[in-house]
């Protein structure tokens, strides 16, 4: 017989199962609450300053941010959110003085700033260097196409124009008959105007040349005054960087501007090209961009004045520019201008000095420590004699170059015209002096 008590039910069973659903519908509940209130606060329409549906007018009511949507009409409006229009940010007049400054003056240099097509057939003679075909066929005669592409400046305005002579190539041929060699060379004006340029004059070891276009009302850049600058000064580069790819072929499209600062000025280098080599003097080095294309443009400062011709550009591999570009300054551009138009030509630069190495015998004479050249001899009546230099002096820099040896003197020289002015530091009496050289030409 069974025991009554299997059959009594079991009350803490069911007392716990109604605390289990208890404790699960709280559960439920606060995760609703806190479903609701995320709901909440994702849909809520943007506000601004407690006002939901748009912005309020200074007269307190709100108004709705029209959306301007391109394809929709004048009079279509966006719903919900308003959008927030941010304050533009006020600058200083300093700042505003400056951006006013520099489209000032790209406005009034831009238009004077043209480009440069060359095209044509360069005529070059040369000999057979064996003799039995030397004297079967004597000299050979070859033609090579010349296709050149830069820029250029106008200077004035009867229509006189500088640009780099490496941007007419025509290097190869100093007496060139542009005519016999079927040569052209194209100048377009930034306002489509286009003009078949005459070569004055053209200066390969300086990297100058001097063309002339014939036409009315032509614009044209002020030579201003290089020796003025500074490092850190504000300057424009202005060009046609690549020619007509970035003007998708059309001529005559505006010049390309990039700005920086004078980084350097009375920098020196050569650099050899066919059969001769340049010689740059008194560079101004800047970071103004300038690519190829950019070579015979203008380098001007914020008065919208001409202060250098831009002209190289330090690129190891050919990357392009990165920061370290060259300008032939305008006040060589002036020397050479001048000397054009009183000779015809800038003449082969003169010192009248001689030198020799210093030797350590002679440096323990003179109580000289250190590097330089001696000076053996003056002539007289020579730039260097109106210098004031005299013999047994010893050169230690020029234009702040320290030479150690005559090569080096000469190689500084090289490319000087005639008129400019170098500045040296000598050795003299156990004192150090500065002394001011005009160069001059051979008579």
């Amino acid at each position: 017989m069974m025991n009554d008590d299997m059959y009594q039910p079991d009350y803490r069973a069911f007392k716990s199962n109604r605390r289990k659903r208890f404790t699960f519908y709280i559960y439920i509940i606060l995760f609703g609450v806190i479903l609701g209130v995320l709901l909440t606060n994702y849909l809520r329409p943007a506000t601004d300053n407690g006002m939901s549906g748009g912005e309020k007018n200074s007269s307190g009511d709100i108004q709705t941010v029209s959306n301007q949507n391109s394809s929709a009409g004048p009079e279509t409006v966006s719903s919900t959110a308003p959008v927030r229009h941010k304050t533009p940010i006020s600058l200083s007049p300093e700042v505003a003085g400056f951006e006013k400054a520099v489209v000032a003056a790209t406005e009034a240099a831009m238009p004077a700033v043209v480009s440069i097509h060359v095209r044509g057939t360069r005529v070059i003679y040369y000999n057979f260097r064996d003799p039995f075909l030397r004297m079967l066929y004597g000299n050979q005669l070859e033609r090579k196409p010349i296709s050149g592409m830069g820029s250029g400046v106008i200077i004035d305005p009867e229509g006189i124009v500088i640009t780099n002579d490496h941007v007419i190539n025509i290097t190869n041929q100093q007496d060139i008959d542009f005519e016999k060699a079927n040569i052209t060379i194209q100048v377009v004006l930034a306002d489509g105007r286009s003009f078949n340029a005459k070569v004055i004059n053209h200066f390969p070891v300086q990297d100058i040349a001097i063309l002339s276009i014939d036409g009315e009302n032509l614009p044209y850049l002020e030579i201003g005054e290089s020796h003025e600058l500074h490092q850190g000064q504000t300057v424009l580069a202005i060009g046609n960087p690549f020619g007509d790819a970035l003007t998708g072929g059309l001529l005559g499209s505006e010049p390309t501007v990039t700005r920086g600062i004078i980084s350097a000025t009375r920098r020196n280098l050569s650099i050899p090209a066919d059969n001769i080599t340049r010689y740059y003097r008194n560079m101004l080095q800047t970071d103004a961009s300038i690519n190829e294309g950019n070579s015979g443009g203008a380098l001007i400062d914020l008065r919208g004045r001409l202060v250098g011709i831009n002209t190289a550009i330090l690129s190891p591999g050919g990357t392009g520019s990165i920061g370290i570009g060259f300008a032939f300054p305008a006040d060589r551009v002036r020397l050479i201008l001048d000397s054009v138009r009183e000779n015809g030509d800038i003449g082969q630069w003169y010192t009248g000095i001689k030198v020799q190495d210093m030797t350590r015998q002679i440096a323990q004479s003179m109580g000289f420590e250190g590097s330089g050249v001696l000076v053996a001899d003056i002539e007289n009546n020579s730039p260097g004699e109106k210098s004031g230099l005299k013999s047994a002096d010893v050169i230690i820099k020029v234009d702040g170059v320290t030479v150690t040896s005559p090569k080096e003197i000469v190689n500084i020289f090289q490319g000087a015209i005639p008129g400019e002015t170098v500045k040296l530091v000598i050795y003299r009496n156990k004192q150090y002096k500065e002394l001011e050289l005009t160069v001059g030409t051979y008579q």
